[in-house]
């Protein structure tokens, strides 16, 4: 899959975005208005470009952050190929280590009851309590907190 057909880049030359770095260049994403107020919702640093221009960057914050539609739209939306690069590049300060955890699992790139070595405090989401859950107790946990959420 190359770049062109993912997405776009509308600033290939810019690196910050009124003085902050952004993520580089890594197989961008094609804007859609979906993605689009996604990416409004969980990047901060800058207008949803500057995230979108960076697949594993994206994903990285839907995981951390994203609402339950996001995730839900998000999973259907990129391709699963995309969601296990991103994890194989994943790195302790990128990702939360629950949500590399929790995702590792659902996407069975590790066993349940794998060891996560990163560190507790690498990133700002990292000192959660379900982070050494195993894998059934996330999914439980996951469902009743889903249907606590939703409208339906």
């Amino acid at each position: 899959m190359t770049n062109a057909a993912l997405g776009y880049n509308p600033r290939p030359d810019v690196s910050l975005y009124r003085g902050t770095p952004i993520p580089p260049v890594l197989r961008p994403l094609a804007r859609s208005e979906r993605r689009w107020q996604i990416a409004q919702r969980v990047w901060w640093n800058g207008p949803p470009w500057t995230i979108l221009r960076n697949s594993s960057v994206y994903l990285y914050q839907v995981m951390d952050y994203g609402r339950t539609p996001d995730i839900r739209f998000t999973t259907a939306d990129v391709p699963k190929a995309l969601w296990h690069l991103a994890l194989e590049e994943a790195r302790p300060g990128m990702l939360s280590k629950g949500a590399y955890m929790l995702w590792s699992l659902v996407l069975e790139r590790q066993p349940p009851g794998f060891h996560c070595d990163w560190p507790d405090d690498a990133h700002v989401r990292d000192i959660r309590p379900l982070a050494h859950e195993s894998r059934e107790r996330l999914y439980e946990r996951f469902e009743h907190w889903h249907r606590a959420q939703s409208p339906y």
